[in-house]
């Protein structure tokens, strides 16, 4: 169930939250060269797993999903990167949260994100969900950083483009920021 309206303000993403993301971000995702699934990923909830440490206002975000849409072919190929020893990059490409039912997150997927990509509320019994498992929370932030590693050394090695969607989304906040400059500084004058 999604909420139907949502106002973000600045600083109102909860870390571990789940959100839904605005077509917007795809379209950009796109229009950069990266690959995302635009034909359906604006009904996905995003995994915001973290505040970027770097660049205020930015996020990361993992696309969740339920394993039991999943293709057979796909339902192989999980647990195959999950059994890779810890040196191999791909044992860091998915994690599956158990909860009610299994969740998977595609953490090669993650891609930047600011609040003004963010639709609404990933909401559930009338409440929004967060991930509250300290277990699963250490093992993401854990294959991020390797992948966020990785991305560093080879920009844009992953077909979402990571790389170019974070330079677009940094330069998109400070023109926010000297527009903020501008009009306060008119306003004073």
């Amino acid at each position: 169930m999604y909420t139907t309206a949502f106002s973000m303000q600045e600083d109102t993403m909860v870390e571990n939250g789940l959100y839904v993301v605005k077509r917007d971000i795809l379209e950009i995702i796109s229009s950069l060269g990266g690959d995302c699934d635009i034909n359906y990923g604006n009904k996905r909830p995003v995994f915001c797993c973290l505040k970027d440490n770097k660049v205020d206002g930015l996020y990361w975000a993992i696309p969740t999903s339920d394993i039991a849409h999943r293709e057979d072919k796909q339902k192989t190929f999980y647990p195959f990167c999950l059994s890779r020893p810890d040196s191999d990059l791909r044992s860091c490409y998915y994690h599956i949260a158990k909860t009610t039912k299994d969740a998977l997150y595609k953490i090669s997927s993650c891609y930047p994100i600011t609040e003004k990509y963010v639709d609404h509320e990933f909401i559930s019994n009338n409440k929004h969900v967060i991930m509250r498992k300290q277990q699963d929370i250490v093992e993401i932030r854990r294959k991020m950083r390797r992948i966020l590693s990785m991305e560093s050394k080879r920009p844009n090695y992953f077909p979402q483009h990571i790389t170019e969607l974070k330079n677009y989304l940094i330069d998109e906040l400070h023109q926010n920021v000297l527009n903020e400059v501008a009009v306060t500084l008119e306003q004073e004058n």
